[in-house]
């Protein structure tokens, strides 16, 4: 089987949004962490949903832990 390697697209966060993050449980971080690196090489994590009320582009990942529900959101594409 052959690998292909695929562009990684920039991350950039915005506002607190960093800081929140690292606020998550670390079990949290590495899953939602592991999304977002999907995201960035152009796959479609598990967890994805398209965020409702939002521009399409713009999707939520979930995760619940804990007795308690950790969301990330990003998007794809900006105007």
């Amino acid at each position: 089987m052959v690998s292909v390697a695929r562009p990684v697209r920039p991350l950039l966060w915005v506002a607190s949004s960093k800081r929140d993050y690292r606020r998550f449980p670390p079990r949290v971080q590495d899953n939602l962490g592991f999304e977002l690196f999907l995201a960035q090489t152009g796959q479609r994590p598990p967890s994805a949903k398209p965020l409702k009320g939002f521009s399409s582009g713009t999707v939520e990942l979930v995760k619940d832990f804990d007795g308690n529900t950790y969301r990330a959101v990003y998007t794809v594409r900006f105007k």
